[in-house]
C-alpha cells in the first residue's frame, strides 16, 4: 500500500509589513533581513529530511521562503494560489488601529464572528479553508511522501484546523509564528498533527513576535 504524505507546513519569514503591523493579505510584501535569516534557519532545519516536493503560496514572501528550503534538495518550488493568505480586500496595507477608525462596525463584527463576517471586500475564514482543503485533498493523492508546504498565518491556521477537524472559528486560538514549522501526516480517513508552531530552529535568529490573533 502506498505511503500517504507527511506535510512539513511552514509559515513564511517575517516581512516589512509584519514589522509594521500592517495587514498583508494578497498584497506583496517582502522578507526583511531577519526574515531572510528565518527562511535560512527553517531551510537548514529541514535540510536533513528527505523532501520530495515543495509547494508554496505564489506570493513573494512565501516563495522566497520556499526557495531557501528547496535549494537544499535541488527541487523546484511549485506555486499554488490556494495557499495564499486570506484576501483582506480594502483592509490590506492598514493597521488594526486604522481599520477601527475606518470600518468600526465591520471590524467589531469580524473580531467576534470570523466565520460569518469577512473583511470589507475580502474572504471569510471558511472561504480560505475551502481552498486550502481542496489543496489538501490533492496532496493526499500525491505520489510524494514528504512534502513542504509554505503558506501564511491564515492559510496555515486553516490547514491545521482542517487537520484537527476543528471549526474554523477556532483558528485564532492556533498560534503560528513566522518561519515556524508544523507537521501533519495525511492518512486515509484522517490527518494526524505531529507538531504545531515549532520554533526551535529560530533560537539564534532575532525573531520579532508578530503574532496577531485575528
Amino acid at each position: 500500500m502506498a505511503t500517504l504524505p507527511r506535510l512539513f507546513v511552514v509559515r513564511h519569514g517575517i516581512t516589512d509589513w509584519n514589522s509594521l503591523g500592517r495587514i498583508q493579505g494578497h498584497a506583496q510584501s517582502h522578507l526583511t533581513d531577519v526574515g531572510l535569516k528565518q527562511a535560512e534557519a527553517i531551510a537548514e532545519r529541514l535540510s536533513s529530511e528527505r523532501i520530495d516536493a515543495v509547494y508554496s503560496s505564489d506570493l513573494d514572501r512565501a516563495m522566497d521562503t520556499a526557495r531557501a528550503i528547496a535549494r537544499y534538495h535541488n527541487l523546484p518550488v511549485q506555486p499554488d494560489a490556494r495557499l495564499r493568505e486570506a484576501d483582506y480586500g480594502a483592509w490590506e496595507g492598514r493597521t488594526m488601529d486604522e481599520l477601527k477608525e475606518l470600518y468600526p462596525d465591520t471590524v467589531t463584527q469580524w473580531m467576534t464572528e470570523p466565520v460569518g463576517v469577512a473583511p470589507t471586500g475580502g474572504e471569510s475564514v471558511d472561504q480560505v479553508a475551502a481552498r486550502v482543503g481542496a489543496l489538501l485533498e490533492d496532496l493526499r493523492l500525491c505520489p510524494e511522501e514528504q512534502i513542504v508546504v509554505v503558506g501564511h498565518g491564515g492559510s496555515v491556521r486553516a490547514l491545521l484546523c482542517l487537520a484537527l477537524h476543528m471549526p474554523q472559528g477556532y483558528s485564532r486560538r492556533v498560534r503560528v509564528d513566522t518561519a515556524s514549522l508544523s507537521i501533519v501526516d495525511l492518512q486515509p480517513t484522517r490527518s494526524v498533527v505531529m507538531a504545531i508552531n515549532d520554533r526551535h530552529h529560530l533560537v539564534e535568529v532575532d525573531a520579532v513576535d508578530t503574532f496577531i490573533a485575528f
